[in-house]
């Protein structure tokens, strides 16, 4: 069984054009539990609301005027029959994410085989999160898909394919493997703006989340505002990364349910080194001090240390994908140095 101990991941997206750079970063500062770069800068289909949505019925894409869209005519039937057949067979090698989407993660795993890293303890994935993706991706009227029940439905479909395609290509290692959903979209979860059913948000999340089980593998989410933790904690996934940098508090305050969390196996994946403009000016000492004082919180709150040391993980608080190469760089650095120092504190071998 897969334990955290405090080991580093990241969210995925980085600001390199060259892949060997960003992957090479990578293996450097997340020896432990890897993921693939997101390459935003060297094509606009690395972007996380296009990257996964090869195989999508009805997109539209314009590299002109750099916008997606979802046009369904009235007469749909054939599409939709074709992509649900596709999906009823559980071929998971239907829906690839080819290069052109994600250079990185092709490339990741040739270099993984080629220098087969001694320290590897598990391999990491990601996709975009169904709440953000038809939240985000309109159609010619400029309403969400979220609002059409058919086309929410492809895409929850859709991305639990595109998690399944990864963790097939992951199969060969035979490590842990985890898959992460991006979902920056629920932190306007409870606005007046955002009309979502926590019922619908609920179900969506752990369709995915089953299947990523149903092949022996660990489910993440990823939020990198604020929303309500305990609704995430009521699904079925084993991970939740939160920026803990800049809403540690409203984590902590929910210690009952976090304790829950944990104890039914649950990982907190800790994003506290951040990937905003404090990182000009943090420094390793800081970061070290806020996670002692989150574990000591925890454990005066009745948690025991061992549980939360063992169900933790170490992450930038989102992607590095906006950032200068300078300061993504340090972001992961500062990633690295702290799952270390983190370890030697707490006698983790």
């Amino acid at each position: 069984m897969f334990k955290g101990n405090f080991s580093a991941t990241a969210i995925g997206s980085y600001p390199h054009d060259n892949v060997d750079d960003a992957c090479n970063l990578i293996l450097k500062t997340l020896p432990e539990v890897p993921c693939w770069p997101q390459l935003p800068e060297r094509d606009m289909r690395e972007e996380m609301l296009i990257q996964y949505t090869e195989g999508l019925p009805f997109l539209k894409i314009d590299p002109e005027k750099k916008s997606v869209y979802v046009d369904m005519p009235e007469e749909n039937t054939e599409e939709l029959e074709e992509f649900y057949n596709k999906y009823l067979s559980e071929d998971s090698g239907l829906f690839p994410i080819s290069d052109n989407h994600a250079l990185g993660f092709s490339n990741m795993i040739r270099l993984l085989k080629e220098k087969k890293p001694a320290t590897l303890r598990a391999i990491k994935g990601q996709i975009v999160g169904p709440i953000t993706l038809a939240g985000s991706l309109k159609d010619p009227e400029q309403i969400a898909i979220l609002h059409n029940p058919v086309l929410f439905d492809v895409i929850v479909k859709l991305l639990t394919m595109k998690a399944c395609w990864q963790l097939d290509q992951y199969a060969e290692f035979g490590l842990p493997r985890i898959i992460f959903l991006d979902e920056p979209y629920l932190s306007s979860y409870g606005s007046a703006f955002a009309s979502l059913k926590k019922e619908q948000i609920v179900e969506s999340l752990n369709e995915i989340f089953l299947a990523i089980h149903n092949r022996d593998s660990l489910s993440g989410i990823h939020c990198c505002g604020n929303t309500d933790w305990t609704m995430l904690m009521e699904t079925q996934v084993d991970i939740i990364n939160f920026d803990a940098f800049g809403y540690m508090d409203t984590m902590l305050i929910y210690k009952k349910e976090v304790q829950s969390f944990l104890e039914r196996g649950g990982i907190l994946a800790w994003g506290i080194v951040p990937t905003t403009d404090s990182i000009k000016e943090v420094e390793i000492n800081d970061l070290m001090g806020r996670m002692v004082s989150a574990v000591d919180y925890l454990v005066n709150s009745g948690i025991d240390q061992k549980l939360i040391v063992e169900n933790s993980l170490i992450t930038p608080s989102c992607g590095t994908g906006t950032m200068s190469l300078e300061e993504a760089e340090k972001a992961m650095m500062l990633t690295h140095e702290l799952t270390v120092k983190i370890k030697d504190k707490y006698n983790i071998t």
